[in-house]
């Protein structure tokens, strides 16, 4: 099954999906899979056991498509393919430039330069993002005339020689999700899982075709677009909305169950700004409590006016600070024979002073502030050791 979740909001899209995943968690669904792009790895995984709690990894993890390609390996017991680095990749196209030096001559000035050698491989690396083989390169020259057929044909013999040398040792790093896919079908990793897909404006050619493998196969995917509809005609949406029509027509041509639903987008006060981004105006005084706009001759004082408003934010923080913070003699703190004296960050015992690390003064300060209250482990780790989760 296919459900796919558009909304306006990208933030309000990521909540939803990591509320849906916590729910799974807490109903002990297991084999439960995130999908995000691997900057954002990290701060999603973070939010994932912030809303799911501590035993959300052992019902779901965060993937990426590179991370996902050694945990299918991993689960097939093959281990994952060692790969060229870019020195490697240079190396391996002029070991295969040489071997055509003969065919080659359109490019036959430039053959060993690097520079050409490293246009070669970024060529390459968008002819295999798109899935186009040399082959299609060689039917393409086929079709064209004069020097571009020449160009062509020559690309097309550089590929093919370079994934020939790479096939002997380590792989072309651009074939890693190739193999994915390969992997995916000869096994049952997909069945045996439930997708949850957030955080791609649009997907490369590879990285759909293994999407709509996941989608053909697994029990569910659920995939988050940034987007007012399917094919979408505004501009900050055309990415998304084009994708979100290629899912539907893949599960239309499959028979796959389909599902769209909208997310509602958080209530901020720049709510006015996000819808109508790229596309018109905002009437005057709308999200004056968010935003401000400012009119600068140059960049330096644009520069300036922000640095201002940042020491006016300072200054009121000071101001704030001045008015609640304890006068001397305030700051003491005492339970039983411990006293805490916060002015000259001492801590006594019976009257004699003892030495603690700086956080365990923090603690011992924290608690003794809050005397009678109960705290989660969370609640500590956020107001004590600063953690935001």
């Amino acid at each position: 099954m296919l459900r796919l979740l558009i909304g306006r909001d990208w933030t309000a899209n990521r909540d939803e999906i990591i509320g849906r995943i916590a729910r799974d968690v807490a109903n002990r669904r297991e084999n439960r899979v995130l999908m995000v792009p691997e900057l954002v790895s990290h701060e999603m995984e973070r939010r994932l056991c912030q809303a799911a709690g501590d035993t959300a990894s052992r019902y779901a993890e965060v993937l990426s498509f590179t991370r996902l390609a050694r945990r299918v390996a991993d689960s097939m017991g093959s281990g994952a393919i060692a790969c060229l680095d870019e020195g490697g990749r240079v190396v391996a196209m002029a070991a295969a430039a040489r071997q055509l030096s003969s065919r080659l001559k359109a490019y036959a000035a430039v053959e060993t330069k690097p520079d050409f050698l490293s246009g070669v491989i970024d060529c390459i690396d968008e002819f295999k993002r798109c899935c186009i083989s040399a082959g299609d390169l060689a039917v393409a020259a086929a079709q064209t005339e004069g020097s571009l057929a020449q160009k062509l044909e020559e690309l097309s013999l550089l590929m093919e020689s370079y994934d020939s040398l790479c096939s002997r040792g380590k792989r072309d790093p651009r074939d890693q999700m190739t193999w994915l896919l390969e992997q995916l079908e000869q096994g049952t990793y997909a069945r045996e899982h439930t997708f949850y897909i957030d955080g791609f404006p649009d997907f490369t050619r590879q990285h759909l075709m293994i999407l709509e493998h996941l989608i053909e196969n697994a029990p569910e995917v659920t995939v988050s677009l940034n987007c007012d509809q399917p094919d979408s005609a505004l501009l900050a949406f055309e990415k998304a909305g084009q994708t979100a029509r290629e899912l539907l027509q893949f599960a239309r041509r499959k028979e796959i169950p389909v599902e769209v639903e909208t997310v509602q987008p958080h209530p901020t006060p720049l709510a006015p700004v996000r819808s109508r981004l790229f596309q018109g105006g905002i009437s005057p005084g709308e999200a004056r409590e968010g935003l401000t706009v400012c009119r600068a001759e140059s960049a330096y004082q644009a520069c300036m006016h922000c640095a201002e408003q940042v020491m006016e934010l300072v200054s009121r923080v000071r101001a704030l600070l001045r008015r609640t913070v304890p006068q001397p003699g305030e700051g003491v703190l005492s339970c039983g024979p411990v006293t805490v004296d916060d002015g000259r960050h001492q801590v006594t015992v019976n009257g004699q002073p003892i030495t603690l690390t700086l956080k365990e003064y923090d603690l011992l300060h924290f608690l003794l502030r809050n005397r009678g209250m109960v705290f989660s482990r969370e609640r500590l780790l956020r107001d004590v050791w600063g953690y935001d989760y």
